[in-house]
């Protein structure tokens, strides 16, 4: 039996694994710090959605463990 491939996330279910917005979630998407695909949302003209490799947020996850909080907004 072949092994069961992990599903791709949409960047809002991303947001809540990692507690970010979704926009935060799209700008690690841009700086590479995320794996995604844009796909296009069948029955929407114009419309498409974020995936995200389920890995990466593991991997990113990862990454914000071992580095010091700092508190958002500041410098």
């Amino acid at each position: 039996m072949a092994p069961r491939r992990a599903r791709w996330l949409t960047a809002q279910e991303a947001a809540a694994i990692l507690n970010l917005t979704s926009a935060e979630v799209c700008t690690l998407l841009a700086v590479g710090r995320l794996v995604g695909v844009k796909t296009k949302q069948p029955g929407r003209a114009g419309k498409a959605q974020w995936l995200v490799d389920p890995k990466s947020i593991s991997k990113e996850k990862k990454r914000t463990a071992q580095q010091p909080r700092r508190a958002r907004g500041s410098v």
